[in-house]
């Protein structure tokens, strides 16, 4: 099931995948905005945060390998997963040098695409959830040292 208010920015260069991507996003209850290459991927997500992005690895103006590394120097949190209708053994080790989160292929299976995005976002909410405890843990847990002269030392 969606976060509430998730937003995915969709980049292919393909019209059918980013309507298809969209309406099924959009049906599961995610914000959507798609793109059709990195230029207008990157201005995107200069104009607002998302949560996740879906970056075909072959797009008309670079390679979605460098959009990957692009968006994770923009937003460090986003998730990317790689999408590709040409498999092959490089675009993976490439997508898995550019840290994606996922990488799948088309065409694609609908529910898996979906399961795979709610793991993720899962995943990072759980992590979040964990560091937020941790620090909070810390704090509790710190003593706090008061001196009588700082201005000696």
């Amino acid at each position: 099931m969606a976060l509430l208010l998730t937003s995915i920015l969709i980049v292919d260069d393909d019209t059918g995948v980013r309507n298809m991507l969209s309406l099924v996003l959009n049906d599961a209850g995610y914000l959507v905005e798609s793109v059709e290459n990195g230029k207008k991927a990157v201005k995107a997500c200069e104009k607002s945060p998302f949560e996740v992005a879906l970056i075909d690895i072959e797009l008309p103006d670079m390679k979605g390998t460098e959009l990957l590394n692009r968006l994770r120097q923009m937003q460090p949190k986003m998730i990317r997963i790689i999408i590709t209708g040409h498999p092959s053994i490089e675009s993976a080790m490439r997508a898995v040098n550019e840290r994606a989160d996922g990488y799948v292929l088309k065409p694609f299976e609908v529910t898996e695409l979906l399961g795979m995005i709610s793991r993720l976002l899962t995943e990072k909410t759980n992590e979040y959830l964990r560091i937020s405890a941790e620090v909070t843990h810390a704090k509790e847990n710190t003593p706090v040292i008061k001196y009588q002269h700082p201005d000696q030392w």
